[in-house]
Formats: structure tokens, C-alpha cells, sequence
């Protein structure tokens, strides 16, 4: 791995393939890398199975989705030069091939036939790119270097093997003829077809329809030497001398052989992956998935740097279909909850409609200004004759709806949080000086390992008004309230989401939970208790730190009643004495408060 650790993630394991997040990032810059050779939307796919299909048919690119750090390069290097098929074969001669056999009857070779052209067609192809995409030289050696160099493959062309008079030993040569080992003597016609080939001056190829007719020349000049001059023992003989006996198995030659014939064909080794897999692969390859290393000290008070917490920046189709991280069902369960919360931002927004107005105030009879016209009749006495205008405006609002999305908050603390978050995604969308985020703190499966109870911290920024619809809003309906409370590592994650206050902005932070933080991670990583608590105080002080103005609300629920005053206190201890506790029946406070934010006179101009 060269050239792509210039881009690559620092955070993967160099000794294992590729986990799901990996393989979408790869994909992502693969996309990249064919869009800018082709100048197309050439889609990139993992092969659901091993079925030998074909790398390309000009409309797509499948490549393997074993993939790790050792073999990334030629992994690229493969797909570009798939790429290079789809700017500059002619498929429909690919496609027409048989008819052009049979005007010559040439159907009985059309094996060799089709394998000379493979041949003669990536070295065109690649020869285009090489000299006209520089930057993709080192994936293009890296692919040449798996498929074709290797001691094997050495020992086959320095031996005594492949120098028999046939059709598998002429292709064993002649598809290695770039080789330095090479042997021009090996085979009689050999020299005459590597001067056909000509692979200092392969450029002068400019089509498919020319790689054929040089194959149909090459095929032809091995099939009639064949026919008049057969082999014999004396004549492998002939051409053994002068080869060196190798350490190296005819048949671990051949299947070194077998591999470049398949590359040739196409059929480069895909591994298997599952239907499910492929399709958590394209939703993290079509979404804005990150991974955040934070800070986060465990219940032994041992202070860790590089907890992930996976951040996934809205919820677009493709995530609800491939059920990713297993939070999000297919189906929308809230549109009731949803649908109420529009009627309540409708009503709300009608009161809020002032902060859209520009309040002005004109003052006239100034010595310096604007001229007022209607004063110029009193020029020769006066000289007030000048007007300002002095416009301001509501300061805008940054508003970040952070909701505890763990399996306690189902029910109707959801249903009425829901509702609330709605009604606030609804007037953010009308008015101009309010942007809304909503995020949802929570626990999902861990893409990075194949077990089922592995589960990592999530952080899903499910909104932002300023670039979101209200389709986007309506998407919340679709997740599955589930999981544990990772409180300070998703705080930790979210603060860089989250502006600053300043004279042109009130930055605030409204947080929605039901319970203490509590998470356990794979690898003996526990997270709760008293250190967690104070964990998450030192997270909330960070956001604080950048003059976040912060509204806590703890929803109470029956069974917090016995502990009420343990609660608030250690609600307090993370969030503030400004916490609150509130009844999810009378979430009505909450939208009240934020009410009389939003009104509050804080002008600028």
C-alpha cells in the first residue's frame, strides 16, 4: 500500500480485511478515481457471490471485497483499468464477435482468438491511461505486480517448462512477454509474433476492431504453423537449451498460469459477501458516515483517548433500507406523532412570525445623511436637510435538539419528545433567522465486528434546516427507539457540530434524556456509575465553554419518583443547575420556554 495511504483512514487494522465502513470508504474513492478517468457515474459494486461474472460489461465495475492494506493498491489498479474498458473498448465489438469468426471460419479457435484479443486490449487500454493519467501509474504496477510478476512465474519462463510447440505453452509466453525474464527463443514463432505485437508501439492500435484484427493475424500465424511443421521431441529439445532446471512445480506454474488467464477473462477471485452486507456497503458509500476517536473515563476512573463513537449525518433512504446499525426500521411507526407535531409548529409559528419582520426607524433633520427631499424648500434657512435610516434585525438562533434515544425512552416519552421535535423542526423551516439540528444519542450494532452484541456509541445528526426538506424531518419516524446511553462520549462527539455563541449568533443546546449514562463496550470497557456521571459534566462544561447557552430536560417517568432527589442531583451535577424535570404528558414546557426565547427582544443591526 503506496499510494493510497496517502488517503486512506489512519484508524483500520493493517492485518485484517476490511471491515464494512472500510470497504464503503474504498468504494467511495474508487467512484472517485473512475469518475475523473471516465468522466461517468460508472457504479463501483462488491459481488454478492462468487459467480466468476465479468469485472465490467461498461456499465458497471465489480470488485473484490477482500480487501486490506496489502493488496488495496492493485485492488484500485484493477478497477481502474476496468475503468479504461469502459472509456475505450467497443463492447459491441466484444458483443458482434462471433459474427466476425464466422465470416472467416475461424469458430473453432475462437478460444485463442478471444484470449489474444484480451491480451492485446489491455495493453491498449492501459498503455492510454499510463501515458495520459500519470497519478495512476503506481496503482496500474501494483495491479501487474499481483497478476503477473511473481517468482512462479519467473521460474516458468527461465525453465524448461512451456517450450512444447502448443497452444497453452505460445499463451503462457506470449501474455508474459513484458516480463524481463522473457525468452524470444523459447518457441519458434515467437520472435515474429512479438514483432506483431509491438508493445513499445502498442499506441498505434486506436480501436477494439484493431486489437481483434491483430489477434485474427497472430492466431491465424500459430494455427498454420501447427499445420505444417508439428512438434516433436527433437524440437523441444531445440528449444529447452539454454533453459535452467527450477525448484518451482509444473503445477504450481500452471496455476500461477490459470490466474493471469482468468484476469484476462475477467474472472478476477471476487469473495463472497452477503446480500445484507452489499447493501449496508452502499448506504455507508451513499451517506456522510464519520468516526470520532473521544475522550471517555471508564468506571475504574481510567481515562481512554480513542473511544469511536460513529456519527451518521442524516438518514437517507438507503440507511432505512439496509436497517444499518440495526436502529432504523423500514417502516414509518410514528407518522401519527409526526403529523401532530406539524399541526403544533403550525400553531407556534404563528406566534413566532415577528422575528421574520425588520424593525426599522427612520430620524430626519440630521446634519449629515441621506437629503431629504421634502426639506430642500427650507435650504436657504435650515441646515437639518438630512436623513438616516437605522435597520435591525433578531439575532439569529442556533438550536441543537439533542434527544436520549436508549431503549427507556420508548413509549410515551418518545411519542411526546417526538411530537415536541417536530413541531421545532417545523417552525425552523419557515422562519430565517432559526437553524435547527436534531441529534440522537444512542448505542448500535458495531460495524467494525462480526458479532452480534458487539455495539458501539451513536451519534445520529437526523436534521439540519439548513440543508434538509421536511421529507428529511419526517424520516425520524423511522427510527427504532433502542439501544444504551453513551452521554458523554456522544456530547464529546457532538461539540464540534455545535457553534459558538458570538454578538451574531445565541448558540444553544437543548438536551432531552430519562436516565444516567451507561455503556459497555467490547474489550472490557465499562461505562457508567459515578465516573460516567462526572464524564458527562466535563463533556456538557466543553460545550459550555464556547458560550453555549445549555436547557436541560430530565423526563420523569413513575419509577423515578422513589430516587427523585438522587436524580436531580446527579442531573444537576452533568448539566447544570438550570436542569429541569418535567412530566412526558406536559412536554408543553418544554415549547413553552423556547417560546419566549424566541420572542425575546435581542436585536441586532
Amino acid at each position: 500500500m503506496k499510494t493510497s495511504k496517502f488517503w486512506l483512514t489512519n484508524n483500520i487494522n493493517n492485518n485484517e480485511n476490511f471491515n464494512l465502513i472500510e470497504l464503503a470508504n474504498t468504494q467511495r474513492a474508487i467512484s472517485n478515481f473512475v469518475k475523473i478517468q471516465t468522466g461517468k457515474e460508472i457504479p463501483i459494486e462488491f459481488i454478492p457471490n462468487n459467480n466468476c461474472d465479468s469485472m465490467t460489461d461498461g456499465k458497471k465495475i465489480v470488485i473484490s471485497s477482500t480487501i486490506n492494506t496489502r493488496n488495496l493498491d492493485a485492488v484500485i489498479g484493477t478497477a481502474l483499468h476496468e475503468a479504461a474498458h469502459c472509456k475505450y473498448t467497443d463492447f459491441f465489438v466484444l458483443k458482434k464477435i462471433a459474427n466476425r469468426l464466422l465470416e472467416s471460419n475461424l469458430m473453432g479457435g475462437r478460444r485463442w482468438i478471444e484470449m489474444l484479443l484480451n491480451f492485446i486490449e489491455d495493453r491498449r487500454i492501459d498503455n492510454l491511461v499510463y501515458n495520459n493519467a500519470p497519478g495512476y501509474q503506481d496503482y496500474y504496477r501494483s495491479m501487474y505486480e499481483r497478476y503477473f510478476y511473481s517468482k512462479t512465474v519467473d521460474q516458468g519462463l527461465k525453465g524448461k517448462e512451456y517450450r512444447g510447440e502448443n497452444w497453452e505453452h505460445y499463451m503462457f509466453r506470449i501474455i508474459n512477454m513484458f516480463n524481463k525474464n522473457s525468452d524470444q527463443t523459447a518457441l519458434q514463432v515467437l520472435p515474429t509474433i512479438y514483432k506483431l505485437i509491438d508493445l513499445k508501439n502498442i499506441g498505434r492500435l486506436t480501436s477494439t476492431k484493431h486489437s481483434l484484427e491483430l489477434a485474427i493475424i497472430i492466431y491465424n500465424l500459430i494455427n498454420k504453423h501447427f499445420a505444417t511443421q508439428p512438434s516433436t521431441a527433437k524440437q523441444i529439445g531445440e528449444n529447452q537449451k539454454g533453459a535452467k532446471q527450477n525448484d518451482t512445480s509444473k503445477e504450481e506454474i500452471k496455476k500461477a498460469f490459470n490466474k493471469q488467464q482468468e484476469f484476462l477473462k475477467g474472472n478476477v477471485y471476487k469473495s463472497p459477501i452477503t446480500h445484507k452486507e452489499r447493501k449496508q456497503v452502499e448506504a455507508i458509500s451513499k451517506s456522510n458516515i464519520d468516526i470520532k476517536n473521544v475522550k471517555a473515563t471508564d468506571s475504574k476512573g481510567i481515562e481512554h483517548t480513542n473511544i469511536p463513537v460513529h456519527v451518521i449525518d442524516g438518514i437517507t433512504p438507503t440507511i432505512i433500507e439496509s436497517n444499518l446499525y440495526e436502529v432504523f426500521g423500514r417502516v414509518n411507526l410514528m407518522n401519527k406523532q409526526i403529523d401532530e407535531g406539524v399541526i403544533k409548529g403550525k400553531k407556534l409559528l404563528r406566534k413566532l412570525r415577528i422575528r421574520n419582520e425588520q424593525i426599522t426607524l427612520q430620524s430626519n433633520r440630521l446634519k449629515s445623511g441621506k437629503i431629504d427631499p421634502r426639506r430642500i424648500h427650507a435650504a436657504s434657512f435650515e441646515e437639518d436637510l438630512f436623513y438616516k435610516i437605522d435597520r435591525a434585525n433578531y439575532k439569529p438562533i442556533s438550536l441543537h435538539v439533542s434527544i436520549d434515544g436508549s431503549g427507556s425512552m420508548d413509549g410515551v416519552k418518545w411519542n411526546q419528545t417526538l411530537i415536541n421535535t417536530i413541531a421545532l423542526g417545523y417552525i425552523s423551516l419557515h422562519m430565517n433567522n432559526i437553524d435547527l439540528t436534531i441529534s440522537i444519542r444512542t448505542t448500535g450494532r458495531d460495524l467494525l465486528r462480526s458479532s452480534m452484541t458487539a455495539h458501539i456509541p451513536l451519534l445520529i445528526l437526523a436534521f439540519n434546516s439548513k440543508k434538509h426538506t421536511m421529507s428529511d424531518l419526517r424520516r425520524l419516524g423511522h427510527y427504532k427507539v433502542k439501544g444504551l446511553t453513551p452521554e458523554g462520549m456522544c456530547l464529546n462527539a457532538l461539540n464540534e457540530y455545535i457553534p459558538n455563541s458570538s454578538y451574531y449568533l445565541d448558540s444553544y443546546l437543548i438536551n432531552m434524556s430519562d436516565g444516567y449514562p451507561t455503556f459497555e463496550k467490547h474489550g472490557n470497557f465499562t461505562y457508567k456509575g459515578e465516573e460516567a456521571i462526572l464524564d458527562t459534566a466535563k463533556a456538557v462544561k466543553n460545550i459550555k465553554k464556547k458560550g453555549v447557552n445549555i436547557l436541560s430536560y430530565f423526563i420523569k417517568t413513575p419509577s423515578t419518583q422513589t430516587k427523585e432527589k438522587e436524580l436531580i442531583e446527579n442531573f444537576q451535577v452533568m448539566y447544570g443547575k438550570e436542569a429541569s424535570f418535567i412530566d412526558p404528558k406536559n412536554m408543553h414546557e418544554v415549547t413553552k420556554t423556547l417560546n419566549n426565547l424566541f420572542l425575546k427582544q435581542n436585536l441586532v443591526s
